[in-house]
């Protein structure tokens, strides 16, 4: 018999805290936010197993893409979101995405490479072989780009807006150019580049800290909208 969420959160809770000591409380939270879709920070010294049992949780946790990265001003958007195929910018190119996703090309291609591994130098008949695979190969790519060229793409497999479960350590040393982004995409779960927005499936974001910003300065008081975005809190 199949376990309900319910009991399959209680038993990976079980899970962490017989790996981890008096951390009852994060472990909690941790799970009320995977079953409401809230975002969590935490807050504590350096040494107290904050990311320690974030990644314990959520290494259980079969079935989802998931994310991480530790933040820094150096931290770009690409590294986040993903970077413009730029292969899709160009007339008669292809977006990657869609020729990895396109059943029949990849099975043109495999055909294609099949004959190149065997080909016999002098044999007419397999030279004609080759070409017609070629010719057919080129054919069907031109189709796909006339459905699906001239319309920016972000490749965004392996960045946040493919993942379901997101670990964004130190978020406040973001750079104030990718702030924007984060705020969207915590609280909208969106994220738009080149006129295109992407819809982000992620259930929880996380982040953990050893400090919060100083909101009353005006120079850090830009990261007040970003602490709102996390609903749930841990000292």
């Amino acid at each position: 018999m199949s376990q309900t969420p319910r009991n399959k959160m209680l038993t990976r809770m079980e899970e962490v805290r017989a790996q981890v000591a008096e951390r009852d409380e994060l472990i909690e939270i941790i799970a009320i936010a995977l079953l409401t879709r809230k975002n969590v920070f935490i807050l504590g010294d350096t040494g107290q197993a904050k990311s320690a049992v974030i990644n314990l949780f959520r290494a259980g946790i079969t079935g989802t893409n998931q994310f991480e990265r530790l933040m820094s001003k150096q931290t770009d958007e690409e590294a986040l979101f993903g970077r413009l195929d730029l292969s899709s910018l160009i007339p008669g190119g292809v977006p990657e995405e869609i020729l990895e996703e396109d059943a029949l090309y990849q099975e043109m291609r495999r055909d294609l490479e099949t004959l190149v591994l065997n080909y016999r130098r002098g044999d007419a008949s397999f030279g004609q072989q080759l070409e017609l695979a070629t010719t057919e190969l080129e054919r069907y790519r031109k189709a796909l780009s006339e459905l699906h060229g001239g319309e920016p793409r972000i490749i965004t497999k392996g960045k946040l807006p493919d993942s379901h479960i997101v670990f964004l350590d130190e978020i406040f040393k973001a750079s104030d150019g990718i702030l924007n982004a984060l705020l969207t995409a915590l609280n909208e779960r969106r994220y738009t580049n080149e006129g295109k927005t992407i819809h982000i499936p992620t259930i929880s974001f996380f982040s953990a800290s050893n400090e919060i910003p100083n909101f009353t300065n005006p120079e850090e008081k830009i990261l007040k909208p970003l602490y709102d975005r996390f609903e749930l809190k841990v000292v």
